[in-house]
């Protein structure tokens, strides 16, 4: 599901593999929330709309938001805690969510520690990443268990599956992760300790980018919601 831009991609340098500046460009994550913007470009939603779309895929959400805030890719796939941290960064522009949906994240814990509950959580270690939903999930739930936020310790691992495997090396107590990521380690033999289903999902977009593209981002939308409906 998880395909490769057929357009271009950003190298190691991050430099555009490619020019075509008619081409929207789409950080997204191999994760659930971003499988509608795969399987547009798979069913050729976007060829049909008359748009050119080029998915950009990041495994670590800091370098897709270097990508966004560096103007490399025009929209962003992200959550709402990250859209406030970005618009305090940008400047002479403003960052907008064109697109809001539900975030599926779970706390994962390896089987050796025996964490099975989110009591057992005092001083334990669990990998995160900083400044998003993630963190705000792991706030959540430490005052689900009734202990204070700061006897959590939060290692950032940014890239996601290098998080999950790093938890099912048993590196660390724990991790919080995304679909389809916590499901596999579940498999493997780790614990899903609690987990959250909000609507803290949003694509975001610049200001100025909006007012240039917004009739592409508009059919970008609707592709969207297309491909939430197809099975």
């Amino acid at each position: 599901m998880f395909s490769a831009c057929q357009y271009g991609s950003v190298d190691n340098t991050g430099t555009r593999a490619d020019s075509d500046s008619t081409t929207i460009h789409i950080a997204v994550l191999p994760t659930a929330e971003c499988q509608p913007f795969y399987v547009a470009q798979q069913r050729g939603l976007y060829d049909s709309l008359g748009i050119s779309v080029c998915l950009d895929t990041f495994f670590a959400a800091m370098d897709a938001d270097t990508a966004f805030m560096n103007n490399q890719v025009q929209l962003l796939i992200s959550d709402s805690l990250k859209a406030r941290y970005l618009n305090r960064l940008v400047q002479k522009d403003s960052i907008v969510s064109i697109i809001s949906d539900t975030l599926r994240l779970s706390m994962m814990t390896g089987k050796p520690t025996r964490i099975k509950s989110i009591n057992s959580l005092k001083e334990k270690i669990i990998a995160v990443t900083r400044n998003s939903a993630i963190d705000y999930f792991a706030d959540q739930t430490m005052d689900k268990a009734k202990i204070k936020r700061e006897y959590l310790n939060r290692p950032q691992i940014n890239n996601i599956a290098l998080r999950a495997d790093m938890l099912n090396l048993n590196q660390f107590d724990g991790a919080i992760l995304p679909e389809p990521f916590a499901t596999q380690c579940e498999a493997l033999g780790a614990y899903r300790i609690n987990s959250t289903k909000e609507p803290l999902m949003r694509v975001l977009v610049k200001s100025s980018v909006m007012k240039k593209r917004k009739q592409d981002i508009q059919k970008i939308i609707e592709a969207y919601s297309i491909a939430k409906h197809v099975e």
